[in-house]
């Protein structure tokens, strides 16, 4: 009796144990492609995250360009509106000493008059005198 109660025992459960290996079986093939998935996933990842720093490094370098070329380009309008206010206050020079030249010329056109004048008249008086 002891046997044929094993026996039984042996029927019921070995099946039983038969499919929970094929199940476990089975889990494991799952879990095996899940972790391969995972790694996958993992290494897609590791390299957008690299590109990303690649990016962040390029975006880093192309704005100290950029500060390099501000800095530059700050400097040169710099100097230029330094050169355009000394030829601004050299013109303003200019145009007050061509002012003065002209009043000047005009001094000299009035003193010129006045000369031919008495000229003209020292003519006249030396005419009577010598006549």
């Amino acid at each position: 009796m002891k046997e044929a109660i094993r026996e039984a025992i042996k029927e019921l459960i070995l099946p039983e144990f038969d499919a929970v290996r094929s199940e476990l079986r089975e889990l494991r093939g799952r879990v095996n492609e899940i972790s391969v998935r995972i790694s996958d996933l993992n290494n897609h990842v590791i390299e957008f995250g690299r590109r990303v720093d690649e990016t962040n490094k390029r975006i880093d370098e192309t704005n100290k360009r950029i500060d390099s070329v501000r800095e530059e380009l700050t400097a040169r309008i710099d100097e230029t509106n330094k050169r355009i206010d000394y030829l601004s206050a050299r013109l303003e020079e200019n145009t007050r000493e061509l002012g003065n030249l002209k009043a000047e010329i005009a001094e000299l056109k009035t003193m010129q008059e006045i000369m031919s004048d008495v000229v003209r008249r020292l003519g006249k008086l030396e005419e009577r005198v010598f006549a």
